[in-house]
């Protein structure tokens, strides 16, 4: 599969921003894969709350630099952001697939918004910022902490000026997942940037291409490495890895039809097996050509 290596024509990139900007469709992520588990600052100490989640998983990055599967159940979607007049929001740590506290509001520099407000608002912020990487030629594009931090500050800068581009420094456990510990954050997303770098020096075929996007699609999540948002942020990082690659838009949320597979896919990936997600993503592209 070859790489894209000279800057897309006018109405090829408009044909790929249409495509890429319907992966953010306001008032359909509270049903797809966003804002469905509850995630709350954790004041305590981390072993009082381990029990509550389950004995996690290792963490450890191992040797050779390249982080191994690893964690514990997968943060499957974003956190609920600082509601107006309250903390992040603190609840039930089950598994539920039901949108959570959609019709609570989030303070903003706005004022008090609405989940839905805060998404169709973000939807457009995600549009411009899709359209920008776009003009863009692939080569141009580099995958570092900064830019991963500049792609979270222009989608959400605007409502949460005080926290986003901000990597999170406090605990946070998103349904029974307890992600890395905040003072972690930025060596994991390091990590992760370098690991990518490497496994993108080895892509051979479509089947290659697919378990990398699978890796990427896991590991995001997995570190969560921002209070909110991580869903889209971690899509968009997907969406410029195919423009990277070549690839005809791939919209990397799951279908209503398919979100059982695919939560079961990224549980796998927590244990260690990122089989089931490589082989949706193989299914993805295959759509797509």
């Amino acid at each position: 599969m070859s790489k894209n290596t000279e800057k897309p024509d006018e109405n090829k990139r408009s044909v790929q921003a249409a495509g890429l900007v319907a992966l953010v469709r306001p008032g359909e992520n509270e049903s797809t894969q966003e804002n469905h588990h509850d995630i709350q600052s954790i004041a305590a100490t981390r072993p009082t709350l381990e029990p509550v989640a389950g004995k996690p998983r290792g963490r450890s990055t191992g040797a050779g630099g390249v982080s191994p599967a690893g964690g514990a159940l997968h943060a499957e979607f974003d956190g609920a952001g600082e509601r107006a007049g309250e903390s992040a929001a603190v609840g039930a740590v089950d598994e539920s697939t039901r949108p959570l506290e959609a019709t609570r509001e989030l303070a903003t520099t706005a004022g008090a918004l609405t989940y839905t407000d805060v998404s169709e608002r973000l939807a457009v912020n995600i549009a411009h910022c899709l359209n920008a990487l776009l003009d863009e030629a692939p080569d141009d594009i580099n995958i570092t902490p900064h830019w991963i931090r500049g792609i979270h500050q222009r989608i959400a800068g605007e409502l949460f000026p005080e926290w986003a581009g901000c990597f999170r420094s406090v605990d946070v456990q998103v349904g029974t997942h307890l992600p890395p510990p905040g003072h972690d954050v930025p060596i994991h997303v390091q990590n992760f940037c370098l690991d990518l770098a490497e496994r993108l020096r080895h892509l051979r075929d479509a089947e290659s291409v697919a378990a990398l996007l699978a890796w990427v699609d896991w590991r995001f999540q997995w570190i969560h490495p921002f209070k909110d948002f991580n869903g889209r942020t971690g899509r968009i990082v997907l969406v410029v890895l195919g423009y990277k690659l070549g690839l005809p838009p791939v919209d990397p949320a799951a279908a209503e039809s398919g979100k059982a597979d695919y939560f079961g896919a990224l549980r796998a990936a927590d244990a260690g097996d990122l089989k089931p997600l490589t082989e949706l993503w193989l299914a993805r592209l295959g759509r797509a050509d």
